[in-house]
């Protein structure tokens, strides 16, 4: 079943964005081309459509609660039973303010969120991309039941007690703790930053992940009513102690130990992770199970990924250890070799148990590796059943009391939670709908070999059937590396403002391909973990050669009009494709990408083995083909960047003056990497837009 908005929701959300629900009569979507105010028109509605992310569930109630963007103003939403939802916040202004890092009482009467601040540099100063006069403040906020909005402090990582009446969060190493309608106070303070912030069930201890650059510790911190907590930590180490769970009778604490391999070339000789249980009553610590060198040796998890104690003697966690992302169980009691729960040859992106804890709950692309559905399976054996319905896609999967709740995207909806209620009882609090007059196509899935064999996976979006004459192109280059576009919207804000611009430049007249390109996520590890990547030798750059020759060999396709574009490691491939070959691309645009891949010395290797690390990053690098770059390029970079360092921007438009190489650049003062607010990146893809017509047509 599916609900909307009741009036009252619509009217006070709505308001100033009427425009992505009038119908506006202009030509077929596609038909012809679009006046630059048309354009900007249908730009604009597009990126106005609700975009929901930071999905939650509370534990014994079937309430969840998520953020959404709509038109740039991020709100706290919080449905029960899957039911229309209710506002917790009321934001109305695209200010580039993010609302991040929710948290549900068990209940689900009392939610917590953070306010401004970068969930991926929590710790860091806020952006202030909305150019505010005063530099924002990244407060810790929680809504009571009367609906009351309280500051409790400033930091991130808000977690509820088991009784709902007490409130803990962090901010660096400063751990606060206080009752929740109340401001927090400061009951211990270390070095480093407090992360994974969990409650013992009995509400007396919190149990942590301690991050201290190097290395980080799994910390203990028992609450005091005097006000003098003790500290402890769990079996130091020198690797990185990561995901502490408690199990469920509160006498355990298990965790993952990691490290890092600093040769490439010798990951297939070590093992670089195990799963460590410690006894709080012994007070011993011991390893439970190690990843055997070779296929899974390293450790990886999807974001959101934990340990989970299915009972107090058995675990599960993710592992490759067949070469792709599964989930396996772990018997402590006979110390068993792993069992596997998922399917081989797919990945498992999120997982949780049911409420009745009999089965595991998991999105996957098993059966479609350019999909992702939900799944169920039974721990006590049987074939896993299919969740969700239809073509839609599923990713994100929250328990909420004895309901499931699954982020969905599809080929014309963002992303939107959908609730299963039961078996087959689906219910959706907001479907997203394209704006009207607006039509997208089906991508279609292609399959392409490299030049050395390795198998690529990408869609293709068609313009218009229309005109006979050969089309000009564009090939798309997501970033990360480590991710994927899907034939659908996708669940990252980032990519889902990508899928709708390849829409709309394929409505234009383009035809757009997208390229998963070797080192992103989807494929397996061998694909994710491939030799000779970015800095070690770009060797993903044959998969772009093969993706363009594609486009060349296509007949819809003008051979001598092709485009590339993409942001952050897109970027980097996408001046990578115009400095070795302006030969085959005709024009790009670079996203904040990575210029100059070379790097300081790295401790642990020789002279001989820095340098030559070093000549080869130089080699990877767009900076390095300088001399042989022709094509005119668009350069868009936030000077607030933190993930790709605006210098990279800088240094390339000093390289490329020097060449006399054409380019247009246009910075945005305050802003981050992806970019904050809807109106950059509206005003970004109306620039790539016109520079691209400009180009290629």
């Amino acid at each position: 079943m599916t609900t909307l908005f009741p009036q009252s929701f619509r009217s006070s959300v709505m308001a100033g964005i009427c425009l992505a629900v009038i119908a506006i009569a202009h030509p077929a979507y596609g038909a012809s081309p679009r006046s630059p105010e048309l354009l900007k028109q249908d730009l604009s509605r597009l990126l106005a459509m609700p975009f929901a992310n930071d999905m939650v569930g509370a534990k014994d109630a079937s309430v969840i609660a998520w953020v959404e963007n709509r038109a740039g103003a991020r709100n706290v939403l919080v449905s029960r039973n899957g039911k229309s939802p209710k506002l917790l916040t009321h934001h109305t202004r695209d200010d580039g303010i993010l609302l991040w890092d929710l948290a549900l009482s068990r209940n689900g009467r009392i939610a917590a969120y953070v306010e401004n601040g970068d969930p991926e540099y929590p710790d860091g100063a806020p952006p202030n991309a909305g150019l505010q006069n005063n530099l924002p403040k990244q407060n810790v906020h929680v809504v009571l039941p009367s609906g009351q909005d309280v500051i409790a402090g400033q930091g991130h990582s808000p977690a509820f007690s088991p009784d709902g009446k007490m409130l803990a969060f962090s901010e660096g190493g400063t751990l606060f703790q206080g009752r929740v309608a109340v401001k927090a106070a400061a009951v211990l303070k270390t070095v480093g930053s407090i992360e994974a912030l969990k409650w013992s069930a009995d509400g007396t201890r919190l149990l942590f992940s301690l991050r201290r650059g190097t290395h980080s510790l799994i910390g203990l911190f028992t609450l005091s009513g005097a006000g003098n907590g003790k500290l402890e930590f769990i079996d130091p180490a020198f690797a990185h102690d990561v995901l502490p769970e408690f199990s469920p009778d509160g006498s355990k604490i298990a965790f993952v130990r990691s490290r890092a391999p600093l040769h490439d070339d010798q990951v297939e000789k070590g093992s670089f992770w195990s799963i460590h249980v410690y006894d709080l009553k012994t007070q011993t610590g011991s390893e439970v199970w190690k990843a055997p060198s070779g296929q899974g040796g390293r450790f990886a998890a999807s974001e959101g990924m934990s340990l989970i104690w299915a009972d107090d003697t058995h675990l599960l966690f993710p592992w490759e250890g067949s070469g792709w992302m599964r989930v396996y169980e772990l018997d402590l009691a006979h110390a068993a070799t792993p069992r596997a729960l998922t399917p081989d040859n797919a990945e498992v992106s999120s997982y949780c148990m049911d409420s009745d804890g009999q089965s595991l709950i998991y999105t996957s692309n098993a059966g479609d590796l350019d999909a992702s559905y939900g799944w169920s399976q039974s721990l006590l054996g049987g074939a896993p059943v299919r969740l969700g319905h239809g073509n839609q896609m599923q990713f994100s999967v929250v328990p909420a009391g004895h309901s499931i709740a699954f982020m969905e995207t599809g080929v014309e909806q963002t992303a939107h939670p959908v609730v299963l209620n039961g078996k087959s009882d689906l219910e959706t609090p907001v479907e997203p709908v394209l704006p009207a007059g607006i039509k997208f196509v089906t991508p279609q899935n292609v399959h392409l070999k490299s030049a050395d064999g390795t198998d690529l996976h990408g869609q293709v979006f068609l313009p218009p059937s229309g005109s006979d004459a050969r089309k000009p192109a564009l090939l798309f280059l997501h970033g990360g590396p480590k991710r994927q576009m899907l034939p659908a919207f996708n669940p990252m804000d980032y990519y889902s403002n990508a899928y709708l611009m390849n829409q709309t430049l394929a409505s234009d007249g383009y035809v757009v391909m997208t390229v998963n390109y070797r080192s992103g996520t989807g494929y397996g590890e061998g694909f994710r973990n491939a030799l000779h990547t970015g800095d070690r030798g770009a060797s993903e750059y044959q998969d772009v050669l093969a993706a363009a020759s594609y486009l060349q060999h296509r007949p819809d396709v003008n051979p001598h009009k092709i485009g590339v574009w993409g942001g952050s490691w897109g970027g980097y491939l996408t001046a990578l494709s115009l400095a070795r070959n302006s030969d085959i691309f005709a024009a790009g645009a670079d996203f904040h990408g990575v210029h100059d891949l070379t790097d300081p010395s790295r401790m642990g290797l020789s002279p001989d083995e820095n340098q030559a690390k070093l000549e080869t990053a130089w080699r990877s690098s767009p900076a390095a083909s300088i001399q042989n770059w022709r094509s005119p390029v668009l350069l868009v970079h936030g000077d607030d960047d933190w993930n790709v360092d605006f210098s990279q921007s800088a240094i390339l438009s000093r390289l490329l003056s020097e060449q006399g190489v054409a380019f247009q650049e246009h910075s945005f003062p305050n802003e981050r990497h992806t970019f904050l607010r809807n109106q950059d990146w509206e005003s970004a893809y109306l620039w790539m837009t016109e520079f691209f017509s400009g180009q290629l047509k």
